[in-house]
């Protein structure tokens, strides 16, 4: 008995073994750039805030509520009437600007352009902790998620 056509098939088992044992390819993350905002989708309701309690700094301490969505994906949303300091509340964390580029490009003033300091509408895209507002204007904002509970100033 010859050990050849067993040799062959072995060899090929071993070839065909290794070959599938390869690691596909990680996919690439997903990137804000390829987020369409054109069909952008309601946010789901979150519960109501509670009462907050005083915080150091003489504002408001308050806990997120609001609840999960979808990763890579735009929703409708609009900042308070406050801005910037009214609470960005979404995916159940607030959220903290980081910073920001207007329509043209330039760095946005976060504390001083109208449509951080005002209600402003736009969509609210997040990936993992980090998230974009782009307004209907077309600046966009970078977030960081924020952990946990958060004080938030009075506003007139």
């Amino acid at each position: 008995m010859s050990w050849l056509p067993f040799a062959s098939v072995f060899v090929m088992f071993a070839v065909a073994t290794t070959a599938c044992a390869r690691e596909a390819p990680m996919p690439q993350p997903p990137s804000f750039e390829d987020v369409s905002t054109s069909g952008a989708t309601e946010m789901p309701p979150g519960g109501p805030f509670a009462e907050g309690r005083p915080g150091e700094a003489g504002g408001t301490i308050l806990a997120p509520v609001s609840a999960p969505i979808a990763p890579a994906t735009a929703y409708r949303f609009s900042l308070g009437h406050c801005g910037l300091s009214s609470p960005i509340d979404v995916d159940g964390s607030f959220w903290d600007p980081v910073d920001g580029l207007d329509a043209g490009g330039a760095r946005l003033d976060l504390e001083g352009d109208s449509e951080m300091i005002n209600a402003t509408a736009g969509f609210f895209v997040v990936i993992g902790d980090e998230a974009r507002f782009r307004t209907e204007s077309g600046s966009v904002l970078t977030l960081e998620r924020h952990d946990g509970q958060k004080e938030f100033p009075g506003c007139d």
